[in-house]
């Protein structure tokens, strides 16, 4: 895996907000399947192994949604960087 270059200070903050925007876009799309899957097949009556189907989709729905989320923002958005200036001295 490569690592991204940042150069300049405003360029790690950029991608800093990149990383947050696009956590809190994986955070409503969870939220969202959650939803669906819990409250909106609440009224549809199918059982699971005497389960209720809303019951299943609102819990292990939400469980893969969340990390299939954690590895699309893994692989494709968050960047390893050091926020530390290169020119900074250990003194």
């Amino acid at each position: 895996m490569t690592r991204k270059s940042f150069t300049t200070y405003a360029q790690k903050m950029r991608q800093a907000n990149r990383e947050a925007l696009a956590t809190v876009v994986a955070l409503v799309a969870i939220i969202v399947v959650w939803y669906v899957g819990g409250i909106g097949l609440a009224g549809c009556g199918i059982e699971v192994f005497s389960t209720p189907l809303w019951i299943i989709g609102g819990t292990v729905g939400t469980w893969v949604a969340a990390i299939a989320a954690a590895v699309i923002l893994a692989k494709c958005v968050f960047a390893d960087f050091s926020l530390e200036d290169e020119g900074e001295n250990d003194a």
